[in-house]
This record gives structure tokens, sequence and C-alpha cells, in this order.
């Protein structure tokens, strides 16, 4: 459940490693080739030479390319920056009535719900500990749920509190919101993996 665009990820982790495969195979051909080190070293003394004398075109070309880096660079770190968040969302609820032509706005803060589900189900005699988030996805909000059971306690049993508290909440609210429960299995570092309905 995460609002980080994962087209973006993938295709950043490509360049990225690209840029790393490229720059090995040169390190290792100007160690190795005579003709790959000589290259280089005429390149770093053009480079160097683009000091207070230099040439205007060389001048311009190497700035362009600095420059034109720097520009993609940033606008990269801008859009990865803007999409990051976790998908955590404040409101669970946001209907100004124009379905129902009722004038007006309600909104239903997240912390109200996440509140309200963790006084319920916390109050179960199975629960030892839990966990309430409500996460953006795909556009829509979902209710993520993760109970750590005390010992000895049934998951069907902690499963089925739990899908009355939040058939109840539905109720409640007047509309339907996806929720994953999430059942811990074992202490902290155990080797059990979880179940997830």
């Amino acid at each position: 459940m995460n609002a980080t665009n994962r087209g973006l990820g993938r295709t950043a982790l490509v360049v990225v490693g690209l840029v790393l495969l490229v720059a090995g195979v040169a390190t290792i051909l100007v160690q190795t080739v005579p003709w790959a080190a000589s290259t280089w070293h005429d390149r770093g003394r053009a480079l160097g030479d683009l000091g207070a004398g230099a040439a205007r075109d060389d001048s311009v070309t190497g700035w362009t390319w600095v420059l034109g880096g720097a520009v993609v660079l940033g606008i990269l770190a801008l859009v990865v920056l803007t999409t990051l968040g976790g998908g955590r969302v404040g409101t669970v609820v946001e209907d100004d009535g124009s379905s129902d032509g009722v004038a007006g706005l309600v909104r239903i803060d997240a912390a109200a719900v996440q509140h309200a589900l963790s006084s319920a189900i916390g109050a179960m005699p199975q629960v030892g500990s839990l966990a309430v988030d409500v996460y953006r996805v795909r556009g829509n909000r979902a209710i993520r749920i993760r109970v750590r059971p005390r010992r000895g306690a049934s998951p069907r049993d902690i499963t089925t509190g739990v899908e009355g508290i939040v058939a109840d909440l539905d109720a409640l609210l007047g509309d339907r919101l996806p929720v994953l429960l999430e059942i811990a299995r074992g202490g902290p570092g155990s080797g059990r993996t979880d179940r997830v309905h």
C-alpha cells in the first residue's frame, strides 16, 4: 500500500543500473586496453582545459551537458519526492452530498476510525496488540488491521470477531471499505508466517 509510482521506480532502477554498468565496463577498459586509457587521458586533459582560457564552443558544450544532467536529475528527484507519502490518508469518508441532493460536506477523519476500531478490537480477549492504518490504494481508501494474538488464541475466532466489528463500521459509515486483516503469529523474531484475510 504505497503511493510511489511503480513504473517510475523501476525506470529509475534501470537507468541507475545501466549507468553503473557503463561506469564499471569503462573502468575495466581504461585499466586493460591501451587505446581506452589514452582516450580517457585525452578527455581528461580537454576537461581540464575548460577553465578561463577555454574556447567558447568547448565551454558551451561542456556546460550544456553538465546543466542538462543537473536539470534531469532535479526533475526526477522532484517527481520521486512528490509521489512519496506511504499512501496513508487523513480522511476515510469525504462526501459533499451531491449524489443525494443534500448540501453540505461530511468528512470522517482517519483517526476517528482508527480509534473506534482499536477500541472495539482491542477489547477482544484474544487480541494481545493491534495496529490500524488507513491507506489510499488505487484511488480508494482501505483499512489495514494488524493483530498480534495472545498465546493460544484461535485465528478463526479473531477473524470472526473482526469481521463483525468491520460490518458494524460499514453500517455506521454507510459505505463498505476494503479491509486487510493481518494476524501476526509468534513473538518478535519468530520464523512463523503471518496470516492475511
